[in-house]
């Protein structure tokens, strides 16, 4: 039994099922549940939590368009839950409201640019062969990837926000990027702490206010560290760009020091954590495609050689890399779910979604989608390949990172990492899995991102 409401505009509230915590699928992912109720009650179904809004869900590339292109100031920012309220929004990259949000954005893509035309490459390419040093120190033998990958996509973005990197063996480093991973993994949808903020102050969740304090902390540290030293004429990373920006002490001016660590956090997380889940993705499957593995190191062999470092302009001479890349996101979306709070009163594939309800995106089913993938759940990078191989087919259809106006401000940035890193490792070692350990499922652990399970890998020097 589902759900129903008629309306004079159209076919009423989306069908979706009573009981809401069929919702929560536990232990199964979200990402999972909510496409496996796409199939019976269609493209576009809704339900109701406990103490929330009504919560709509679309599920494919048609309606999540007529959302974000079409209706777009219907869905101006993402859901903010009382959780997230009650820790302020204002000056946040991804929950800022109106005019805020667009300055806030403008400041983080202008600071990108400016990095990307600069250093960006440089320091990318250097932590790559700091990577591969990682690997090689251990002659062949198993590894366990996951704690060198985050690192060296963490100090990517350390270098943009901090102004340095850190060697993998620090503790400072190792320290903030399980914290920041804890707080993705769970402040994932549906955790009653998102609806009910009193609980972040007990015990249950002892550890994620640890873990949000620790950030708040080393973030500040930082910002108090960058003033002492702030040169105008030469901003170093985001701080001192950020620092720049304050002109007083007023708390409602949108830069200034007390929401400062939001803001840094907010740049620091949007990509470190996304890019180094699918990093991990990308090796995995390489692991596991072996024949896969091949392909992409003939083509090293063939635009790069031995004897140079890869270069990101050498992606696309690269057609069978490229659409492995792409095939990983797709395979693995690596943010399963986009949010957005509704505005006004809107109809979305005949259906009435009324102002004050939050919605989610599905990209995971989205990128599922039996009627635009063949073989959904088989990877497959020549399905964005031409006939004879040699050109990369860009699908409409495929958004794993969104769409509109809050699509993914960092793409470029993952694919640099995903190419620089993943092509540098393969250029010199032959990956495969230890053959100590059981081979990964690979189906990933669902939070606010799908992060690959822990695997060991062997690399051997070519």
């Amino acid at each position: 039994m589902g759900q129903s409401s008629s309306s004079q505009n159209g076919k009423g509230i989306p069908p979706g099922p009573w009981n809401p915590f069929v919702v929560l699928g536990i232990p199964r992912s979200p990402a999972e549940i909510l496409t496996d109720m796409s199939r019976y009650y269609g493209p576009v179904f809704s339900f109701r939590m406990i103490g929330a809004p009504l919560t709509v869900v679309l599920n494919n590339y048609e309606v999540i368009r007529e959302a974000l292109i079409d209706n777009s100031d219907a869905f101006p920012t993402r859901v903010t839950s009382p959780l997230r309220h009650s820790w302020g929004i204002k000056g946040r990259l991804f929950y800022s409201l109106g005019e805020d949000q667009k300055i806030i954005r403008k400041f983080v893509l202008d600071g990108l640019k400016h990095f990307q035309e600069g250093i960006l490459f440089q320091k990318v390419s250097e932590e790559a062969r700091h990577l591969c040093n990682a690997f090689d120190k251990q002659n062949g033998e198993g590894i366990e990837t996951t704690h060198l990958l985050t690192l060296a996509s963490g100090n990517i973005m350390s270098i943009l926000n901090f102004g340095k990197r850190y060697d993998y063996n620090d503790e400072t480093i190792i320290k903030l990027m399980e914290h920041l991973d804890y707080l993705f993994l769970a402040l994932k949808p549906g955790n009653p702490v998102q609806q009910f903020p009193w609980l972040y102050d007990t015990f249950l969740y002892r550890k994620l206010k640890e873990s949000q304090e620790y950030v708040k902390h080393f973030i500040q540290e930082e910002i108090k560290s960058h003033r002492a030293t702030l040169d105008p004429a030469n901003p170093r990373d985001f701080i001192d760009m950020y620092l720049m920006r304050i002109e007083g002490n007023d708390p409602d001016d949108l830069f200034n020091d007390e929401r400062a660590w939001f803001t840094i956090k907010d740049v620091f997380s949007a990509s470190s954590n996304p890019s180094a889940a699918a990093l991990q993705w990308m090796i995995a499957l390489v692991c596991r495609h072996q024949e896969m593995q091949e392909k992409i190191y003939e083509e090293i062999q063939t635009v790069i050689g031995n004897e140079r470092l890869p270069a990101f302009s050498d992606l696309q001479k690269m057609p069978f890399t490229h659409a492995f890349m792409m095939e990983v996101i797709r395979y693995r979306s690596v943010a399963p779910f986009g949010t957005r709070e509704v505005f006004r009163d809107v109809v979305i594939d005949g259906y009435n979604i009324p102002k004050g309800s939050r919605v989610f995106l599905n990209y995971w089913a989205a990128e599922r989608d039996p009627e635009k993938w063949d073989n959904p759940e088989e990877f497959i990078p020549e399905r964005f390949l031409n006939a004879d191989g040699t050109d990369v087919i860009k699908k409409k259809f495929n958004i794993p990172l969104g769409i509109g106006h809050r699509d993914c401000m960092g793409q470029t940035l993952a694919n640099m990492e995903m190419f620089l890193f993943g092509t540098n490792l393969i250029q010199k070692f032959h990956l495969k899995f230890s053959p100590d350990e059981p081979e990964p499922p690979l189906v990933g652990i669902c939070g606010t991102l799908v992060v690959c399970e822990k695997f060991k890998l062997c690399a051997i020097r070519r």
